[in-house]
């Protein structure tokens, strides 16, 4: 199990995924999140079937909203970069990013 403090991973995988040839722009869905974060929502369980974009999902809002690394380079091109409030939450939160795609050898099971 993947747990990361203000990690740069989030960063270097969603970065990656926007430079693919056929990389869909849906940034625009973290303006939706921008009240959540205003009233102070601490958490966001992102769920979906299989192979719908979890990952890619909370990679790119991992990469928006941590201070792990200043990702505006990936977003001022993006559809994000025209909201209002772009600027006053790119990069300005700790975040926690839990994977549970692999389990720790430390244990055996989720419980």
């Amino acid at each position: 199990m993947g747990v990361y403090l203000n990690s740069k991973t989030a960063y270097t995988l969603y970065k990656s995924e926007t430079e693919k040839p056929y990389f869909v722009d849906k940034t625009r869905l973290l303006e939706e999140l921008f009240p959540l974060v205003q009233t102070g929502n601490n958490h966001i369980c992102i769920t979906r079937p299989r192979r719908f974009g979890k990952t890619v999902t909370a990679n790119m809002i991992a990469s928006f909203f941590s201070r792990a690394q200043d990702a505006k380079d990936i977003f001022q091109s993006l559809q994000v970069s025209e909201a209002d409030e772009y600027e006053k939450y790119r990069n300005q939160f700790s975040v926690i990013h839990i994977s549970f795609n692999e389990m720790s050898s430390q244990c055996n099971s989720y419980r």
